[in-house]
């Protein structure tokens, strides 16, 4: 996965109940149900302490009205528009360097390092390898994509540290955030519904709080996996 480690969640209600299904998920034999609980424990704790002051609606705005100004200006007229027209001829690490730099070049905070991260995968996943593959998406396919990849890191950030912890289950790291990846992926796909894709300014106050309420909702419906679970904490 390779994102940032180090993030130590507070000591409220909401992050010990998390801590404390993310225990059970790695200490009994609970599978997918005990993933999906610790999920939404997760999901209900950042929501309540740290998502309205994460700046992913921030980047996410700018990359949408990117792709929005591709679609409606074209890919050379965006790239003279925005300064990014030395991009043109560049693929691969080399176009993902510099257009990560573009919209998430702060790495001070572990929020903006994991922005950056979810940034580069969601290029990934989307297939991006030269500037005119930008054509190719749509704004709302890329902000689910984005919101995906930035729940699943930053659960990782969260709680790699406790996962690695256990010497019994270090070899199975990797497969234990497949797991949370791939469950993480198939409800926010599952659950998610956009409107009419709207044109907007996303960097304004309308764009932005219209991002944040489809990242609010992608959280949510994480939380809800874990409806039915008896409080043990």
């Amino acid at each position: 996965m390779g994102t940032s480690k180090g993030y130590i969640p507070p000591k409220n209600a909401q992050w010990k109940q998390a801590k404390g299904a993310v225990t059970r998920m790695l200490g009994t034999s609970k599978g997918n149900e005990g993933t999906k609980e610790a999920i939404s424990k997760y999901a209900e704790a950042y929501m309540s302490t740290h998502l309205a002051n994460s700046n992913v609606t921030i980047v996410a705005g700018g990359v949408m009205n990117f792709l929005n100004s591709i679609s409606v200006n074209g890919i050379n007229a965006t790239a003279q528009l925005l300064g990014l027209d030395s991009l043109l001829n560049k693929s691969g690490n080399e176009l993902y360097k510099e257009i990560l730099d573009y919209f998430a070049r702060d790495f001070s905070t572990i929020d903006m390092q994991i922005i950056r991260d979810s940034l580069s995968e969601t290029f990934k996943y989307l297939e991006v390898d030269t500037f005119e593959d930008f054509g190719k998406i749509a704004s709302d396919e890329f902000l689910i994509n984005f919101l995906i990849e930035f729940a699943v890191k930053n659960f990782e950030a969260c709680f790699a540290e406790k996962i690695l912890s256990k010497s019994d289950l270090a070899n199975d790291y990797d497969q234990i955030m497949d797991d949370v990846s791939s469950i993480i992926e198939n409800k926010i796909v599952t659950d998610s519904v956009l409107g009419e894709t709207l044109q907007l300014d996303y960097l304004s106050k309308e764009g932005q709080d219209y991002i944040m309420s489809v990242c609010r909702g992608c959280f949510n419906t994480l939380s809800v996996m874990g409806d039915g679970y008896e409080n043990l904490d």
